[in-house]
């Protein structure tokens, strides 16, 4: 346990100097502060030449309406920057402590491979979650602008986004091990955003009866089985009624039927049965890696 903890904090100081981290944070927060403030002034303009020429408008619902388009493009961007920053963790953590050969005076000392994998893996998770959380924070002290109301929706959001690049970043960690960490990187991403992404989407075409076809909507609902698929919050669904609400429309079912509910606790337990996976991946690779 104690060399455990020695890695993990000799992981986060090592990752703490990592210029892109530093960079994808950067365009993280400078982003998500111009889109509110970029809608704010919108907003502010809109109110003052008659809510875009229609005078019968509710600024109240102009500023709503701004709100839910902040922070549906913040969630998209929360989505990108925590992948972004899972990659670059999953191909720094592990490699450049190898290729360097800094793994050989670690593994010198009464560290074994098992403490080695652990304090990597819980260094770079806790990097991950900092990175992400602080993201998170920010955006919900930017939707003070619009008054807020939607707080619910970012947590579950933010928690949801570090859960699926988690996953990402163990399996760019385990395959950084035993290759060139920017291939390790394209394959994790073909894999995980290409071939689960389509099998997921093809699936969800099924659950919604757009395609009907039981043979292969079997075959579907095993490979969605098989691989990593992502947590959906109660995000996109909390928007979806807040946007009709705003619009005083009749909610079609058949639109809200479209959109992802939030991920039930079989998928939670399946997240966390992957997650282990992989980091017994991780832990095998490094058993098994020369140095």
């Amino acid at each position: 346990m104690t060399g455990a903890l020695a890695v993990g904090r000799y992981t986060l100081l090592e990752l703490s100097r990592r210029r892109i981290l530093l960079v994808f944070f950067v365009l993280g927060a400078l982003g998500i502060v111009c889109l509110g403030v970029g809608l704010k002034v919108l907003y502010s303009f809109a109110s003052s030449q008659g809510s875009f020429g229609a005078p019968n408008t509710d600024p109240a619902a102009l500023n709503r309406y701004l709100e839910l388009a902040f922070v549906n493009y913040v969630f998209s961007a929360l989505g990108v920057f925590g992948l972004l920053i899972a990659f670059a963790i999953g191909m720094t953590a592990i490699y450049h402590d190898l290729e360097s050969g800094a793994a050989v005076s670690i593994f010198a000392k009464p560290v074994s491979r098992f403490a080695f994998a652990v304090g990597k893996i819980g260094g770079a998770v806790l990097a991950l979650v900092a990175i992400v959380g602080l993201l998170a924070v920010e955006t919900r002290i930017v939707m003070f602008l619009f008054g807020g109301g939607l707080e619910a929706s970012l947590t579950g959001e933010a928690a949801a986004v570090v859960a699926n690049t988690m996953v990402v970043m163990l399996i760019v960690l385990a395959l950084s091990t035993w290759m060139n960490n920017i291939v390790a990187a394209v394959v994790a991403f073909v894999y995980y955003n290409v071939i689960t992404g389509v099998i997921a989407f093809v699936h969800k075409l099924f659950e919604t009866g757009v395609i009907k076809n039981d043979v292969v909507k079997a075959i579907f609902d095993i490979l969605y089985w098989v691989v990593p698929h992502e947590l959906v919050s109660s995000a996109p669904g909390d928007l979806a009624k807040a946007q009709v609400a705003l619009s005083n429309a009749q909610t079609d079912q058949g639109v809200l039927a479209a959109i992802p509910s939030a991920s039930g606790w079989s998928d939670i337990a399946w997240w966390a049965f992957v997650v282990i996976f992989f980091a017994g991946l991780v832990y095998l690779a490094v058993r098994r890696r020369q140095v």
